[in-house]
């Protein structure tokens, strides 16, 4: 049974071959999904290895804070990928703009977010009542109301933090009213392909000149990787994929206003971009 998992063969967006890339296999993302104990002993022995090797070269006082909140609530990101969500957020605080995350789980990303952010505002998108229905190419993996985490737990764990907005409810819809928010850094953990794509769609043209959108899952789930090959296709963007799950889409000012009009999901761009932050 482990072999047929381990080297099951699928196809990637780039069209090639995944033989023996086990942590894509769609079997082992139902048995993450659907049991919180393998889950959450898969990540606490993962994290515990991360912070071993970051507390040997890297900020003290940093680790301590991730293990932190490791600690208080589940969190599905390694210890590698919080460190890079905490970082990256700590560097883009530095611009102007707020931030956001789409996807909050119960909250440990946000809080990183938070406490790195300078008190610039934070908005959290998610429905707070886990996934929306996957799409028939990504059920195999992913199934409705996965991942559900109430509101009101979430803002009990993140009460103490004043610059923190929630918006419950499905995205881009509850969106509605920001169409002239800027944003420095966005953090995106939504699993499906459709979700990734409108989150790019909305936020990509309201990031200031350097900022970013970062994206969990990106070589784990092909569908969000299909939703920023789409995006970025045929254009000059600025993508980094990291060593981690994730993957970094920046804003460069000459790239933006020469690729604003070929880009569909948002209007008036050239307005949008060219307004003083």
């Amino acid at each position: 049974m482990w072999r047929d998992i381990a080297f099951q063969h699928t196809i990637t967006p780039t069209g090639q071959g995944t033989r023996g890339m086990w942590m894509k296999n769609k079997y082992l993302h139902r048995l993450y999904g659907e049991n919180r104990v393998f889950r959450k002993s898969v990540m606490n022995i993962t994290a515990w290895m991360d912070f071993a090797m970051l507390g040997g070269h890297k900020d003290g006082e940093t680790i301590n804070r991730l293990r932190r909140v490791r600690r208080e609530r589940e969190s599905l990101l390694s210890g590698n990928e919080a460190f890079m969500v905490n970082a990256v957020a700590r560097a883009q605080s530095c611009l102007p703009g707020d931030m956001a995350e789409v996807g909050v789980y119960q909250g440990c990303s946000a809080r990183l977010i938070s406490e790195a952010s300078g008190g610039r505002p934070l908005h959290l998108f998610d429905t707070f009542e886990g996934l929306p229905c996957p799409e028939k190419g990504e059920a195999g993996h992913l199934r409705e109301k996965q991942y559900n985490s109430p509101l009101d737990r979430v803002k009990a764990y993140l009460a103490d933090r004043p610059n923190i907005q929630f918006h419950p409810g499905f995205f881009p819809a509850t969106a509605a009213g920001m169409e002239n928010t800027r944003f420095s850094f966005v953090h995106l953990d939504v699993d499906l392909k459709s979700s990734t794509r409108a989150c790019l769609d909305f936020f990509y043209p309201r990031l200031v000149p350097g900022g970013a959108i970062m994206t969990h899952d990106y070589s784990y789930l092909d569908g969000v990787r299909e939703a920023f090959a789409e995006f970025t296709g045929g254009h000059p963007m600025q993508l980094i994929e990291l060593p981690t799950s994730q993957a970094i889409l920046i804003r460069t000012d000459t790239v933006n206003d020469s690729v604003a009009q070929g880009l569909a999901g948002v209007s008036n761009w050239e307005k949008t971009l060219t307004e003083p932050v």
